[in-house]
């Protein structure tokens, strides 16, 4: 039995899944999205999102961005993801570590969302050529803050899924021609 254990752990932390999700809701709304029931993880989402925690206010971004289970809306969008961007802490708990990690529940690997939501943040200025100042900002920041590492996002998709520094640095490249046409 001890050695099952260990194996079905050490399979958790490989796949980077972390076993029971210590997000309430994320693993749930995050299947009904990897299904394409939109609707259904907007609407888990969406409370969770107004309790502060950042899982939830990076997915409310997604989704207002995307109309996924909503509207588009990039107004809304633009505040989800800026809450969950600047949803940083110290810790192994914010950077995702369950080994010897506590923390309050919902904000379990917080400056991975946070990332994310910057990166998103600079893609949406980007593409709607809303603020490409900022928009480089948030990029340059992505880029130090992920320090050449690709930055987790969820393991309820196939294969888990990942942002990865080349979307970052291709970001900037495209963020830096804009701006010099300008």
């Amino acid at each position: 039995m001890f050695k099952l254990v260990i194996v079905s752990t050490m399979f958790l932390i490989a796949t980077g899944c972390a076993g029971p999700n210590p997000n309430p809701g994320e693993r749930t709304a995050d299947k009904a999205w990897n299904s394409g029931n939109y609707q259904r993880a907007f609407e888990i989402t969406k409370p969770r999102a107004e309790a502060n925690e950042p899982w939830a206010q990076l997915r409310m971004g997604i989704f207002y961005a995307n109309g996924w289970g909503t509207n588009v809306d990039l107004a809304k969008a633009e505040y989800w993801y800026k809450k969950a961007s600047v949803q940083k802490a110290e810790g192994d708990w914010a950077e995702g570590k369950l080994v010897g990690a506590t923390g309050k529940s919902g904000y379990f690997n917080q400056n991975s969302d946070a990332i994310i939501a910057e990166f998103n943040l600079a893609q949406l200025y980007y593409e709607n050529n809303k603020n490409l100042d900022e928009a480089m900002n948030y990029i340059n920041n992505v880029i130090k803050e992920s320090n050449g590492y690709s930055v987790f996002f969820c393991c309820e998709f196939a294969g888990g899924r990942y942002f990865n520094p080349g979307q970052f640095t291709d970001l900037k490249k495209k963020i830096e021609e804009k701006m010099s046409k300008e």
